[in-house]
């Protein structure tokens, strides 16, 4: 019977080691955005997602001590470079820091120069609890509509912010 038992607890652990944690599916996508609040970090301006109606963004989940942040952090400068700040704001890149100080997170934030709209999630976590999120760096790209296209769990590279933001700007393709 013990036996039996740990045959079962090892099958369990060994199926869950076939799994890919970055493609834990989401029950956000295809359901519109939990609303927030923020305030920038650096400027003070406030931002709520009804002012984001009409426009698609990607909002990103990260942390100062977050290594794999680090990694990501010159794709998110370069999808705001692209995307926004380029094309008088076609699409918005949007940063919220969660279990991290402001000054932790301005500090990584300049040594990235990151120049995007950047807020802090309360000490509760409330917005990160809301989006379901798993760690950092999670990012969700939100379209015009207000809903969650994708969900994207670990550091982002090119071709996933290319991929999934053009997806977003693109027009529906027509049925025939």
């Amino acid at each position: 019977m013990a036996m039996a038992a740990i045959l079962g607890v090892v099958g369990l652990l060994a199926f869950g080691f076939t799994k890919n944690p970055k493609l834990v599916n989401s029950p956000l996508v295809g359901k519109s955005a939990p609303p927030f609040e923020i305030t920038e970090m650096n400027t003070g301006e406030r931002l709520t997602s009804g002012m984001l109606k009409g426009t698609p963004y990607l909002l990103n989940f990260w942390a100062s001590w977050c290594q794999a942040c680090r990694t990501e952090a010159p794709y998110l400068k370069a999808a705001y470079e692209f995307y926004e700040k380029r094309s008088n704001g076609r699409a918005r890149v949007i940063g919220i820091a969660i279990q991290d100080t402001p000054e932790n997170a301005r500090a990584f934030a300049k040594q990235f120069g990151k120049e995007y709209f950047l807020a802090l999630d309360n000490d509760r976590g409330d917005i990160s609890l809301n989006w379901g999120l798993y760690g950092v760096p999670e990012t969700f790209f939100v379209d015009a509509k207000g809903i969650i296209s994708h969900k994207h769990i670990g550091a982002l590279d090119w071709d996933d912010v290319q991929r999934e933001m053009e997806r977003m700007l693109s027009p529906p393709k027509k049925v025939q």
